[in-house]
């Protein structure tokens, strides 16, 4: 999918060096790796729960729907 450029564009000088994906900053394309690479290290802290993320932030928002009802 493409689209015009604008003005406001910021110049993504972080290519993926894996699929066409690039990023405004390292970060971003550290974060992005992880889907290439299958890094999973934060595990759901729930017993019976193997869900595993690659992001806390993620987790967080996962354990949620794992957390066990009172």
């Amino acid at each position: 999918m493409s689209r015009s450029a604008s003005p406001n564009d910021v110049t993504k000088r972080y290519a993926c060096p894996d699929c066409d994906s690039s990023f405004t900053t390292s970060s971003h394309l550290r974060r992005h790796s992880k889907i290439h690479t299958g890094e999973r290290e934060y595990k759901c802290p729930f017993p019976g729960c193997e869900t595993r993320c690659a992001r806390k932030d993620n987790l967080q928002a996962q354990c949620v729907f794992s957390k066990p009802k009172n």
